[in-house]
């Protein structure tokens, strides 16, 4: 196997490698450049139906996900 190497494929390379490691210090600074900032997925919480309730009972409910 033989691997051909020219400047073409030398300076993508490198620009490919410095893009890389400017997105990842671009990602730090903005990390650790807040210390009172709280990260978060939602602000608002979401109502989950119920899937399971214990019970003496034997009884079997059909329903229908459509949450997904």
């Amino acid at each position: 196997m033989f691997f051909v190497i020219n400047k073409d494929k030398i300076y993508a390379f490198l620009v490919s490698i410095f893009t890389v490691i400017i997105l990842f210090l671009t990602a730090n600074f903005i990390i650790s450049s807040d210390e009172n900032s709280i990260a978060t997925s939602s602000g608002i919480d979401k109502l989950l139906p119920i899937y399971n309730v214990d019970t003496k009972d034997n009884k079997v409910a059909f329903t229908m996900n459509c949450a997904w």
